[in-house]
């Protein structure tokens, strides 16, 4: 009894450490199929470490991928999907076919069927990689010099309530000024569903159906379901718009219209493209999600130890709300709130991205909600983003019960926390592409993540932005590194109120060091490099080098304690090198520790208004206006910035750069900042190495 009872058991345990390999291949077995197969013998018992081979080619996805507790890996048998060749795509749209010349520059290809047998409705078009422009209004511009959005005025909104007084709806009317405009009277009453208005407001975004138009004022209406606060505040100077899917404005090579109408997509051919064999992809699928990672955190069921190495993720639609089929709505309030990752987690650990793409996304290539700790996206590619590159956060600041949520130091967390996520060497560019508020990576509801060694450039809005809690209140985004990175190209002019690293309330322990931040450009205003914003709290930021922003190198809205220590700030276009708008916030007067800095301008204050009066330590910085004129510190000159007690030990004097015109900030060894105590360092390390 005994012997055959221990034979079973050795049987058994043999069979729970076997694990395997699997070879995923076109015209083979599918991702899907893989995946089952796993799952099936962990079901089994097997405890093994699974190989998941996948060939070269393009898999295209008709549901989601979703990764739960039970196809787990462990540390030293993780479940591994490694690309064999050169390119393993996993791709949530298919090609477009069936293309025919109907003239006029102008070829044509049947609406593709979704999964249900219905017309595919898609806002998305990649043709051999381009995303292309759908039918806008007014056109890109190739060189950037001309208008690319159209600014407004009079903006109306008015509630609909039904007989109860409940508010069913609200009418978003605004005017138009600029001529070219007049072509939306064009528009057929029956393509008003189709055509939309896209809408950048400081910081916001929206993304609106039209409802009607009136040619003789040039006032356009759109329906939202409840008031939209921002739409009151619109101003032709913070406010501009654009339109897309208009027929009337369907007229460049390079731009694609969807016909419901006639149930085709219309594309008019770049010069030398040969539509017989260019590669046309949309997101027929509609899938916003290729991969979903579905942990149960409340329940200690975590998804866990999966590797994918080399694989690429490739065209996603954008996130529709539930059952939505056709043109969307939204509003996003910041930094893309409301966009899911094509890759989505929830209750993950220890799961690794090494050398893979993401690419081609109408949201976020990745984004890790409550309960993900420890995950890696190391030496990836994220380009041609539809939102942002990483968003990091659970959906609020979770603490362990018992600690308090506070302006103090949190050390325990919660199941539902976000932490000790680690993005490293990867390139994360072209972003905001169709949701133009994306940031490279946002850190918001999570501590002890790093950001390293990063290439961040591209987009519309932030770089890098830490924290999700505005005030002086707690919050859970502490001790955070964001280090080594190379941010720029940032704004590009459309919108407003960022920064090359952005950071908001407690963040205790958080250190920005050793970036490269540059050509940060707004609309109207706020294009800065460092950028501590309301209740920033507890931050060091040091080791950086910044320069080219339109509004300064620095700025904190209203913060307290925060160190701004060795930097280099150059060449802002306005407003002043560093700057700082108030002195005192929920009864919490402000406070700054500004050290060791070289702050360097052509023509513009080295200090902006309302510094004087914010408390905490200024010295040993060095100061230098390059245009020979009358250096201006907060309405003060060189003199009287000194006497105000403002600034201790500093000086005003030539750094010394071995080229500052050529922005080569590399000090020579008869510097002056030396003697005041500035470190040089190799900013070159910065970026992906």
């Amino acid at each position: 009894m005994r012997a055959g009872l221990s034979a079973g058991i050795a049987v058994i345990a043999a069979f729970a450490s076997t694990g395997g390999e699997l070879t995923v291949e076109p015209g083979g077995m599918s991702p899907s199929q893989a995946l089952a197969k796993v799952r099936a013998a962990k079901a089994a018992g097997d405890r093994g470490a699974w190989t998941i081979n996948v060939k070269e080619g393009v898999y295209g996805l008709k549901e989601t991928l979703v990764f739960t507790p039970a196809d787990s890996g462990t540390g030293d048998a993780p479940v591994a999907w490694i690309c064999e060749g050169r390119n393993a795509v996993f791709a949530g749209g298919e090609k477009v076919v069936g293309w025919k010349d109907v003239g006029g520059g102008v070829w044509s290809a049947p609406i593709p069927r979704a999964p249900d047998g219905s017309p595919a409705y898609f806002e998305q078009l990649w043709v051999d990689g381009r995303r292309a422009d759908r039918a806008r209004l007014p056109n890109r511009s190739p060189d950037r010099r001309a208008a690319e959005y159209f600014p407004v005025t009079r903006p109306m909104c008015e509630a609909v309530s039904n007989a109860a007084g409940k508010v069913q709806y609200s009418i978003e009317r605004v005017t138009l000024t600029n001529e070219t405009a007049k072509v939306l009277a064009a528009i057929p009453r029956d393509e008003l569903p189709y055509a939309q208005m896209l809408v950048i407001h400081q910081w916001s975004f929206a993304r609106r159906i039209l409802r009607g138009i009136d040619p003789a004022t040039m006032t356009v209406e759109t329906h939202g379901p409840t008031p939209w606060s921002n739409w009151q505040r619109w101003t032709a100077a913070r406010t501009i718009v654009c339109f897309e899917n208009v027929r009337s404005a369907f007229d460049v090579p390079g731009e694609w219209f969807y016909d419901a109408k006639a149930g085709a997509i219309l594309y008019r051919p770049l010069p030398g493209e040969d539509m017989a064999k260019v590669e046309v992809y949309a997101p027929t699928s509609q899938l916003s999600r290729l991969v979903d990672f579905r942990g149960d955190p409340d329940n200690g069921g975590y998804v866990h130890d999966i590797v994918f190495r080399g694989i690429e993720f490739a065209y996603s639609a954008a996130p529709a709300k539930d059952g939505e089929r056709g043109p969307t709505q939204s509003y996003q309030f910041q930094a893309a709130q409301g966009a899911d990752g094509m890759v989505t987690a929830e209750g993950a650990r220890d799961i690794v991205f090494d050398g893979c793409r993401f690419v081609h996304t109408g949201n976020y290539a990745l984004r890790l909600n409550d309960g993900c700790v420890s995950n890696t996206v190391s030496n990836c590619t994220l380009f041609d983003l539809g939102a942002g590159g990483v968003w990091m956060g659970a959906c609020k600041g979770y603490v362990a019960k018992g600690e308090t949520l506070s302006r103090r130091m949190i050390r325990n967390l919660a199941p539902r926390s976000t932490a000790f996520n680690r993005i490293e060497n990867c390139v994360i560019r072209s972003g905001g592409r169709f949701n133009p508020e994306g940031t490279g990576v946002a850190i918001s509801h999570a501590s002890d993540c790093k950001v390293l060694h990063c290439d961040i450039h591209d987009h519309y809005y932030t770089g890098v932005s830490v924290g999700w809690t505005w005030g002086f209140s707690g919050s859970t985004a502490q001790r955070n590194e964001i280090a080594y990175n190379r941010i720029y190209d940032l704004g590009k002019g459309v919108m407003s109120d960022m920064g090359g690293v952005y950071t908001l309330a407690a963040s205790f322990g958080t250190r920005v060091h050793h970036n490269v931040v540059h050509d940060v450009w707004c609309y109207s205003y706020g294009g800065w490099a460092l950028y501590t914003d309301e209740g920033s709290e507890g931050i060091t930021m040091d080791h950086n080098l910044c320069w080219n922003t339109s509004d300064g190198g620095f700025t904190q809205h209203y913060g307290s304690g925060c160190v701004i220590r060795n930097n280099i700030f150059a060449w802002t276009r306005s407003k002043g090198g560093v700057r700082m708008s108030r002195k005192e916030a929920q009864d919490v007067p402000c406070t700054l520790n500004f050290v060791n800095n070289i702050v360097v301008v052509r023509g513009v204050p080295l200090v902006g208004d309302r510094v004087r009066g914010v408390g905490g330590v200024w010295a040993c910085n060095l100061w230098y206006d390059y245009s020979g004129g009358k250096p201006r510190f907060d309405g003060l000159d060189w003199e009287g910035w000194r006497r105000c007690g403002k600034e201790v030990h500093g000086v005003y004097a030539d750094p010394r750069f071995e080229n500052a015109e050529s922005n080569d900030f590399r000090l020579k060894a008869d510097s002056p900042a030396f003697a005041l105590g500035f470190e040089a360092w190799d900013y070159t390390t910065a970026g992906c190495r």
